[in-house]
């Protein structure tokens, strides 16, 4: 006979879903979603590891700070090209002609071969002649590499590189001369001025997977096949936007070498080639 007791237990077991602890890839739809109410797009070419950092514009700047888990992160912008929006939430980019370099928000102190970068942004109308619309996700191994081990574009109009949806790699001596420039990936890209994008960049092993949206890049390279300990975002010159970044580390997904060739079905053929843009 089963006593009252226990089918309070049980119902209470039930009601509040204990099933044991889970991993940090293991998160409900209410956990993605977080608190600026954006969701956790399902990576492909991997599965979410242990989260790195969660950045909804909380994490102190300039200084070394507690990531997630504990792990130290240090999360680098420059104050006079960024600005908080309280009511908004937001950093927003403010940069004018005579600043140098256009506005950069840096994430470093990890070192991952293996990564996934989700970042949310928006940018607004070009309305000077100097406006440029693009972003870009770079992950970089520093001191080792100068330049970018992969450089993840969506890029419109900003003619500092070739626009589209792309996927670059570039190395240069440390006194800036560049030695090697791969165009690794092409797309044609559709981009609305004011619109929420969220960016999801995936490396394991020698693949990169990037998407948003409906538009898809992807690259298999052995000059992306390295420790990563450093992802910037870097963004054009008229207003743009950043709502939350998210890195994890990343392993890689059994199912991908299933799922590849549809998920990759939509992407024109692209040559690999080489340029000498990028900074």
């Amino acid at each position: 006979m089963v006593r009252p007791s226990m089918i309070l237990v049980i119902g209470l077991v039930v009601l509040l879903g204990f099933v044991g602890p889970r991993r940090h890839s293991e998160v409900s739809a209410a956990e993605k979603l977080g608190s600026h109410g954006v969701s956790a797009i399902t990576p492909l070419l991997a599965k979410r590891g242990q989260l790195i950092v969660d950045d909804d514009g909380g994490l102190p700047r300039g200084v070394d700070t507690k990531g997630v888990a504990g792990s130290q992160i240090r999360v680098r912008s420059t104050d006079e090209k960024w600005k908080w929006v309280t009511a908004a939430k937001v950093w927003r980019s403010q940069w004018k002609p005579g600043m140098g370099h256009t506005p950069v928000i840096s994430y470093s102190q990890f070192k991952e071969k293996d990564l996934i970068v989700e970042v949310t942004f928006r940018f607004g109308l070009a309305t000077e002649s100097w406006h440029t619309q693009s972003f870009r996700v770079a992950l970089d191994d520093r001191p080792l590499i100068t330049g970018h081990v992969l450089s993840a574009w969506a890029n419109p109009n900003n003619d500092f590189i070739q626009t589209g949806f792309l996927l670059q790699h570039i190395k240069k001596t440390p006194e800036k001369k560049v030695l090697k420039n791969l165009l690794l990936d092409q797309q044609s890209i559709q981009i609305v001025p004011g619109k929420w994008y969220t960016a999801i960049v995936e490396v394991v092993g020698d693949e990169a997977l990037f998407r948003m949206g409906s538009h898809v890049a992807y690259a298999k390279s052995l000059e992306i096949a390295v420790p990563k300990n450093l992802m910037s975002l870097t963004v054009g010159t008229t207003w743009h936007e950043v709502k939350r970044v998210r890195i994890w580390k990343a392993v890689p997904n059994p199912e991908w070498s299933q799922r590849k060739a549809a998920v990759l079905e939509s992407r024109q053929h692209a040559e690999d080639s080489s340029n000498n843009g990028d900074n």
